[in-house]
């Protein structure tokens, strides 16, 4: 009973900035609001939750695997699996990552109202500003053909794994304090991307410059850059889930960033492998034509922002208390 008293008081800032953002930008969107949550981003929210909660299990199982010499019977040499099942606190655990996650996809759910705004208002975009700048790098990323394309694919779709696998060991070692401002973090970043693409449109290199990217036909990136534009466009109504094509600043970045700050402040030597990982992430975004290099510059920056604001309002929600 007292665990779940403290889970509710340390997710209170998240829900009443989820319900604050959700309930502003229903009513900014009027009449273009497509409701606080839609069929699609519920079945979204499941498979969210579902991968999340598979990561987390496989954390207990790796504990497990690593305990189980403190659990053999001398005498038997058999393994106690009961004991060493309860000594895990999985259930509380699950119980406690689920709630985080549901909070943050309820609360970047409202979004979806800002994007509608962002759609229907943006008649402008400054990719060119950003090609006159960066085309260098892109003729070279062209005609490098450096790895499959679906090695840079599969890099750009897990960067959703590494953000679940970091925010599931941040809870499973019960780091309340990071994984709440990772959590609002999140949020903040996601509502943040959109307030910066309202000011400053960039669609991004895929819709500037389409024909020097037909390496892409056939893509996984490329069917969902395609699906993008026609809802960018009003060819086909918002589901809860298309964000339109912008791209400054990159969300994927951005959150990385995030991630990878988290495993720099309590996991140092897993470095190694998290700033390699979260440089290919930021390179593919390139090599799939979704982002500008200058787009996850300014992701760093906003995703150092976020956080700050994410441990100040966990601060003074402390001070309020």
């Amino acid at each position: 009973m007292s665990a779940m008293k403290n889970f509710v008081r340390a997710a209170m800032p998240l829900a009443l900035l989820g319900t604050i953002f959700t309930s502003l930008s229903a009513v900014c969107a009027g009449q273009l609001s497509i409701g606080i949550i839609t069929a699609a981003q519920i079945y979204s929210a499941i498979s969210f939750l579902t991968c999340f909660l598979l990561i987390m299990s496989l954390l207990f199982l790796l504990d497990s695997v690593r305990s189980v010499k403190s659990f053999v019977d001398k005498g038997s040499k058999q393994v106690d699996v009961v004991a060493l099942w309860n000594s895990l606190p999985m259930k509380s655990a699950m119980l406690t990552g689920s709630g985080v996650m549901a909070l943050v996809i309820f609360s970047i759910n409202g979004n979806a109202n800002l994007i509608e705004i962002y759609r229907s208002h943006t008649l402008v975009w400054q990719d060119r500003i950003l090609w006159n700048i960066e085309e260098p790098l892109f003729r070279t990323i062209i005609s490098s053909n450096f790895l499959p394309l679906k090695f840079w694919e599969t890099v750009y779709h897990m960067m959703w794994v590494y953000i679940l696998f970091v925010m599931a060991a941040l809870v499973k070692q019960d780091r309340t304090e990071s994984y709440m401002t990772f959590a609002i973090a999140i949020v903040l970043s996601f509502y943040c991307t959109t307030f910066i693409a309202m000011a400053f449109p960039v669609a991004g290199p895929q819709y500037y410059r389409p024909e020097l990217f037909g390496y892409l036909e056939g893509s996984v990136s490329k069917y969902l850059q395609d699906m993008l534009g026609s809802y960018q466009s009003g060819k086909i109504p918002q589901n809860g889930l298309f964000y339109g094509t912008m791209a400054m600043p990159s969300l994927h970045v951005a959150l990385t960033a995030m991630a990878t700050w988290f495993v720099m402040r309590h996991w140092r030597p897993m470095l190694w492998c998290a700033i390699p990982c979260a440089g290919l992430i930021w390179l593919s975004t390139l090599v799939l034509a979704w982002h500008y290099a200058l787009d996850g510059v300014a992701a760093i920056g906003m995703a150092w922002f976020c956080i700050a604001c994410a441990k100040t309002t966990i601060r003074f929600s402390r001070c309020v208390a």
